[in-house]
């Protein structure tokens, strides 16, 4: 059986840098908020919970971009790719590849709520996608990203120079994506030590605090 530890990133990911949470593409820089919670994270192997009505992501993803022009428009999006191609089980308390992956469901792209937006304005503060939520439900009529549990995905960021998400030209856009965001979908944590991490570092994660039931369903 072949073991898998930390996430595996595919080949198309940017080289790294020596600021690892940091890139930059066509004078464009952007940052990585959070890297240090990300990283904690990624070193025990990030899961995220998908739910069929939508769950946040915790750690949310949240950038921030340098260089863009101030005055040209820009539309800031992203989406989530599938990091490989398997699917995985929790046995033995570690990941270990279960099979091929399942067909993938229509890559949805979240955009930025500020979009379309100038450079000025994308510059001045960090970028949040907090809002941004994961599901299950391959039928979603709500526009969340839609992903399979047990599979494992990372965010990428795109920004593209258009006045209007309609106008986008897919010539002019810069890619981003950030190693230790790499994450497994899941209904339920597997690891406990990941399910800690949450609780400590997740301020909506409460009611885990003080009922100490675990329970999903009174979420």
């Amino acid at each position: 059986m072949h073991h898998v530890s930390n996430p595996k990133v595919n080949a198309s990911m940017p080289p790294s840098p020596s600021a690892a949470h940091s890139f930059q593409q066509g004078g464009i820089r952007m940052t990585l908020e959070n890297a240090d919670l990300w990283k904690s994270f990624h070193s025990i192997g990030t899961e995220m919970i998908i739910t069929k009505h939508g769950r946040r992501m915790f750690p949310h993803c949240s950038v921030t971009l340098s260089g863009l022009q101030p005055f040209a428009n820009y539309v800031i999006m992203m989406d989530l790719v599938p990091v490989d191609s398997f699917k995985y089980k929790w046995k033995k308390e570690q990941w270990e590849v279960a099979g091929k992956a399942e067909p993938q469901p229509p890559c949805r792209t979240y955009m930025h709520p500020d979009s379309p937006a100038p450079g000025s304005h994308w510059m001045k503060q960090s970028l949040s996608f907090l809002k941004m939520k994961l599901t299950n439900n391959t039928l979603d009529q709500h526009g969340h990203i839609i992903l399979h549990s047990m599979h494992r995905y990372w965010p990428r960021f795109h920004v593209i120079q258009a006045d209007s998400p309609y106008t986008v030209c897919w010539g002019s856009f810069q890619t981003f994506s950030f190693p230790e965001t790499a994450f497994t979908a899941v209904t339920a944590y597997q690891n406990p030590m990941i399910t800690k991490l949450k609780i400590d570092h997740n301020p909506f994660a409460k009611g885990f605090r003080e009922g100490g039931t675990h329970s999903h369903s009174k979420r």
